[in-house]
């Protein structure tokens, strides 16, 4: 009887090792490096756009984009966050850039800008 329990324990102190083990920290893969967007030439429409400015005003500049969509960021999945920047909106427009919203805080539907991107290969189709 004494040698089944001696060996109950041992299996048990091997599997807990081996679960310890398993969740031990790893070493994070390092991040990859950002897209640096190329800065709008002066003479192009895009480097009229600011950050801050609303969806309605973007299109007051450029015109009605090429192509938009939107998405959520992991934000939106954080309990009881009602911050900035649940969601996301982008214009797209061909042969420009994009140009990139993120949405207000709380229940607020309005959005501003985030970011442009520069890019003259812009296809002005959402991916």
């Amino acid at each position: 009887m004494m040698g089944r329990k001696a060996l109950s324990v041992a299996v048990l102190v091997v599997v807990v090792a081996l679960g310890l083990a398993a969740c031990a920290k790893r070493e994070p893969e390092p991040p990859p490096p950002p897209k640096v967007a190329a800065a709008p030439p002066a003479k192009s429409k895009l480097a009229k756009v600011q950050l801050g400015m609303s969806p309605r005003e973007v299109e007051a500049i450029l015109g009605p984009p090429t192509d938009e969509n939107a998405y959520v960021t992991g934000k939106a999945f954080i309990p009881w966050y009602f911050g900035r920047d649940r969601w996301r909106r982008a214009y797209f427009y061909k042969g420009v850039g994009r140009v990139v919203f993120a949405g207000s805080g709380g229940w607020s539907q309005s959005a501003h800008v985030d970011r442009v991107e520069y890019d003259p290969h812009e296809s002005g189709h959402a991916k």
